[in-house]
């Protein structure tokens, strides 16, 4: 890969945020289509009052290096609400594991992506997230996976370094598992 589209998804709406999640899009695409449907394929699962913000346009930057070399214009933005129930533990919720083909280092890249947070409703009396509700975020996940657009990224080891990485994702996995943030930055 060369360069990579990045997308700064807005989480808004509730107590603690906003806060930003980052997704790399493959260079020449439009990453705002896929992203969308899959906040939207999910909404149910997190409290009414969140929403997220998809840019239509951003920066791309060169994935060995993570130079900015330009930016990248979608076919538009989109904001999409939450649905689910409006309590929630601030902060609590789930995550994704992203795969990818490559490996660097002896080691396969990987990405990850906090879900959080998830309506209270969404957890089981184990303290695991329902199994209906992790079968919504599963086939969501999966289905951002069959778009072949979306990607990880591994920046470079050291400053000004040449030996980042972008791979397009080709598994989603999230764990039966609660997991909790206690800041998103950019």
């Amino acid at each position: 890969m060369a360069n990579l589209n990045r997308c700064y998804v807005t989480w808004s709406g509730l107590a603690g945020l906003p806060g930003v999640s980052v997704f790399y899009g493959v260079a020449g695409g439009d990453p705002t289509g896929s992203l969308t449907a899959w906040f939207t394929a999910m909404q149910s699962v997190f409290p009414a009052g969140l929403s997220w913000t998809i840019p239509g346009s951003g920066d791309t930057i060169e994935d060995t290096t993570g130079d900015l070399v330009g930016g990248w214009s979608g076919a538009g933005g989109a904001t999409v609400a939450a649905s689910g129930s409006a309590a929630h533990a601030s902060g609590c919720g789930a995550y994704v594991n992203w795969g990818t083909a490559a490996i660097i280092n002896d080691r396969r890249l990987r990405g990850r992506t906090f879900l959080a947070p998830l309506m209270n409703s969404a957890y089981d009396n184990a303290g695991t997230i329902v199994t209906g509700n992790l079968t919504t975020l599963q086939n969501a996940a999966n289905t951002l996976v069959g778009t072949a657009d979306i990607a990880v990224w591994h920046r470079p080891t050291t400053s000004g370094g040449s030996d980042g990485h972008g791979e397009v994702i080709t598994s989603a996995q999230i764990p039966d598992q609660v997991t909790s943030l206690r800041t998103r930055r950019r």
